[in-house]
């Protein structure tokens, strides 16, 4: 519903933020021009703040035209870079030419081709629908969107959209000339407002007017008319290199600081590379002695192509050498793994591994990203472990986070916390518990004859109750090793044995193992053979012959050593029908 003018005024008088958008719905023109000449000489910031939101806006509003005028003007005549560039970005996306196909035919070669060229669109105006009494088109009185004579309206005609990014932009050039200290400052606020999808596409970049002379004003690339920006003959887009109008007042140090920090706060892409290319090109001393601090902030950015930029800066940087741990630390939270991978090369050179403790290796070590987590296990291997407290701490790594490294950290830090004089069963039941499988392979790795763990039943305790898949199938690879597991019945074991033999799509090598050990069982301890008879049962019946056939072998042969198990077999397996050796069928 379109806003009436006492709102209007009233949210102005209040400064309400809602003001900017209410205004838009707002089509009088004469109001609207009483209402803008309040607006362009108000002082409050908020004024000044619903100008800028206004101009962040689509200029689609019809009637508009005396508000935009009026407030452009004002800008100019204050002098007011701020607007000026908001007014500079606001009218190159009044203009968006339209890629055409079209034919051409050369008569002499008797050849045709098609070509694309850009055209400037043209508003269409809609037919009226017919009046059924009187057979004639109805013209609305008034509509917000038309004139009195049914004409739609546009905000500005395509000539006059020419002229405002000319005049914008003339201003920006005078202001090289009249002001040169100030025109570095100026331009770049104008650029920080241009968005990515402001120049998404090709066409929409050549309509920039304010940004191509900014930016690529002296480029050979680029054709400039008197209102539209063409490639020249045989050029294309992607040669575009940074060549600024007035490019000696980009060359100041102040003016690579102002890129920087273009850098950082830039919408769009284009933008941004551009803003890179002037730096490599120009200020590559300010980049040397940038502060860790900012290139910290380069670092953090979310364009990969800034982050980049911030790790050569980095590695070129004379600061390096001064940067405390507690700043290199800071550094490896980027998430970026080519960035990741020169930081870690940068603080292997310059950091001993002695100026780090133990907790800030063990820390780097159980990372998640593959650079640093190497780099802290290169830091440990240096170190040597001393004292309880030391076995403490690097019983961590068995939390760690990146496969790449898990399985040599796991067999390090095991081959320190499994020798006689150290072993604790809960600081290694850490490690055949870790949530990384190359963890607990680097653990099983660990656990042969001689060690400590092989033969203590607290540790195969532990194992007995794992969740994972490979910790049993390496169990039961273990007990046909051994004649039994320490400490451990059949009564422990067969929960182990049972999870072998119900997973369906693997550990088929090993379920024969199990059915193997499950028989044994029986038949030295006939009083588990209700427990153990009905895991036996589930292998008879799986769908893989080998387990069936494996599975009967197993209990005839327990039945065979243990007759008075065969009514217990009847009750479990109804389906399998016992005889006697040499009785008929």
């Amino acid at each position: 519903m379109p806003a009436s003018f006492l709102l209007i005024e009233e949210l102005f008088a209040t400064g309400d933020d809602r003001f900017a958008d209410a205004i838009r719905d707002f089509h009088v023109p004469g109001s609207l021009a009483s209402i803008a000449d309040k607006w362009k000489k108000d002082p409050r910031p908020w004024a000044r703040q619903q100008i800028l939101r206004y101009l962040d806006l689509p200029l689609d509003s019809p009637g508009h035209e005396t508000v935009v005028k009026r407030l452009f003007k004002q800008a100019e005549e204050n002098r007011d870079d701020e607007l000026m560039a908001a007014f500079a970005v606001a009218f190159d996306r009044l203009v968006r030419r339209k890629r055409k196909a079209r034919w051409r035919y050369d008569w002499r070669t008797r050849q045709g081709w098609q070509e694309e060229t850009l055209v400037t669109p043209r508003d269409v105006l809609p037919t009226p629908a017919p009046d059924a009494k009187a057979g004639r088109p109805v013209t609305p009185s008034f509509h917000p969107a038309w004139g009195l004579a049914g004409r739609k309206l546009r905000l500005f005609s395509f000539h006059t959209r020419y002229y405002l990014r000319r005049r914008a932009w003339r201003y920006f050039r005078r202001l090289g000339h009249q002001r040169p200290a100030d025109y570095p400052a100026a331009v770049a606020r104008m650029l920080k407002w241009y968005r990515d999808e402001d120049l998404a596409k090709g066409e929409y970049i050549l309509d920039s007017w304010s940004l191509l002379h900014a930016c690529f004003g002296q480029s050979d690339v680029l054709s400039f008319g008197a209102s539209l920006v063409r490639l020249r003959q045989g050029r294309a887009l992607r040669e575009l290199a940074p060549a600024p109008s007035f490019p000696t007042l980009w060359q100041s140090l102040e003016a690579g600081r102002l890129l920087i920090g273009l850098l950082l706060e830039a919408q769009s892409r284009l933008v941004r590379v551009w803003a890179v290319g002037l730096l490599r090109r120009d200020h590559a001393e300010l980049l040397k002695r940038m502060p860790v601090a900012d290139i910290r902030r380069l670092l953090d950015h979310p364009d990969d192509e800034v982050q980049l930029l911030g790790a050569q800066v980095l590695e070129g940087s004379t600061e390096l050498d001064k940067l405390p741990v507690s700043g290199w630390l800071e550094l490896l939270d980027v998430r970026n793994p080519t960035v990741l991978e020169t930081i870690c090369r940068l603080m292997a050179q310059h950091v001993r591994g002695d100026r780090l403790d133990l907790a800030q290796c063990v820390q780097l070590a159980t990372a998640k990203p593959a650079p640093v987590a190497r780099l802290g296990f290169e830091f440990l291997r240096t170190r040597e472990i001393r004292g309880e407290a030391d076995l403490q701490m690097i019983a961590e790594l068995a939390d760690a986070r990146c496969a790449v490294v898990a399985t040599e950290l796991a067999r390090w830090a095991l081959a320190r916390l499994g020798t006689r004089e150290a072993y604790q069963v809960e600081r290694i039941a850490g490690f055949f518990d870790s949530l990384l499988r190359e963890t607990r392979e680097g653990a099983w790795a660990w656990l042969v004859p001689g060690t400590p763990g092989w033969d203590d039943p607290a540790l195969w305790g532990r194992l007995v109750e794992t969740p994972y898949d490979d910790v049993r199938l390496r169990f039961v690879a273990a007990l046909r090793e051994r004649a039994k597991a320490p400490g451990l019945g059949a009564e422990q074991l067969s929960s182990i044995w049972a999870g072998v033999l119900l997973g369906i799509h693997r550990g088929g090598r090993h379920k024969l193992t199990a059915l193997r050990q499950i028989s044994d069982a029986v038949r030295e301890r006939p009083e588990s053979a209700e427990l153990l008879l009905p895991v036996l049962a589930v292998a008879i019946r799986s769908v893989r012959p080998p387990e069936a056939r494996a599975g009967l072998a197993a209990v005839v042969s327990a039945v065979e050593a243990r007759p008075d198990l065969a009514d217990f077999v009847a009750r479990v397996l109804p389906e399998l029908q016992l005889q006697p050796e040499g009785a008929m069928p």
